[in-house]
């Protein structure tokens, strides 16, 4: 890598790739080597970079090994930029992945509303779910049917718009309707 692409130092002497993981020094110590992203600039020139082949000995003639080593070397080099190819289509599916869960975790963030939406009872039946009790330990504990623990519960995955309990229970975690206290107290009213 050049200066100009600002990812200085990233290859060593060997010409191996150093920007991340461990690498192994003499006397059998590691270090620790940082991965650094690459920048857009630097992206663009290797979208942009490709094979190129030497100029033909007369114009309008096409190139042609003339050796073995230049035929080995010319395949080597079409394997190479084949591989840069899917590299940057693998960069591009990363990108567009991760833009994607920003966009969903944005959305469920803002999605939470201030007040919470649930009724007392589908809230206490919630924080005896996030004490882990099941619901027949928590309709024991109440002396109430164990059918109505679990339509409390029920209501308040609906309400949250959560798919399971646990998701409903993160929710109201996060929006700060459960605490710790009610975590560890066993839910008890």
């Amino acid at each position: 890598m050049s200066a100009r692409g600002g990812n200085v130092d990233q290859v060593d002497e060997a010409g191996k790739d150093t920007r991340g993981g461990t690498q192994s020094l003499a006397g059998g110590s590691t270090r620790t080597v940082a991965v650094v992203p690459l920048s857009d600039g630097v992206l663009e020139q290797i979208r942009t970079a490709g094979l190129a082949l030497p100029r033909p000995p007369f114009p309008g003639q096409r190139w042609q090994a003339r050796s073995d080593a230049e035929g080995h070397l010319l395949r080597e080099g079409y394997r190479l930029d084949r591989v840069r190819q899917l590299l940057l289509g693998e960069i591009g599916r990363l990108r567009r992945q991760y833009a994607d869960e920003a966009a969903r975790r944005k959305r469920t963030a803002s999605a939470i509303p201030a007040v919470c939406p649930l009724s007392q009872v589908d809230l206490q039946a919630l924080k005896c779910a996030a004490a882990g009790e099941s619901p027949m330990e928590t309709a024991r504990r109440l002396v109430m049917p164990y059918d109505t623990v679990r339509a409390q519960r029920k209501r308040a995955v609906t309400g949250l718009g959560a798919r399971s309990v646990t998701q409903a229970v993160a929710i109201a975690v996060k929006a700060g309707w459960i605490t710790v206290g009610d975590i560890t107290e066993g839910g008890a009213p």
